[in-house]
């Protein structure tokens, strides 16, 4: 009798068709803060977490993030740039650095260098 019940699961799960996996880089549903950067290495897709500006942003379809470090922005009036984040001893100069930008819903034109991991 277990031998019965216990065998259809296991074929099933040998298939992928019991216990699915996420996707990697997949955001959960309630992840609505797509943010589609312009970076020096070329367009990258991301997400922000719900919590929104100043968290990293998740690149779609990895399970990298890119950490903001040093962030500027502009108003939507066209003042500025203001220095929203900068993290004491970070060189936007290094290698390591990543430089991208974007403008938010809000009209915000952001800039800013951070870490790619």
């Amino acid at each position: 009798m277990v031998i019965r019940l216990v065998a259809p699961v296991v074929l099933l799960s040998g298939l992928g068709l019991v216990f699915p996996t996420p996707v990697p880089g997949t955001p959960p549903p309630s992840w609505t803060h797509e943010r589609v950067l312009e970076c020096e290495e070329g367009t990258v897709h991301t997400y922000l977490t719900p919590a929104g500006f100043g968290t990293p942003f998740h690149v779609v379809g990895t399970e990298e993030v890119i950490i903001p470090m040093h962030v500027e922005i502009v108003l939507p009036s066209g003042e500025g740039p203001f220095v929203t984040i900068d993290i004491p001893g970070f060189d936007v100069d290094s290698p390591d650095a990543v430089h991208c930008w974007y403008v938010d819903t809000a009209g915000l034109e952001v800039e800013f260098w951070g870490v790619r991991r």
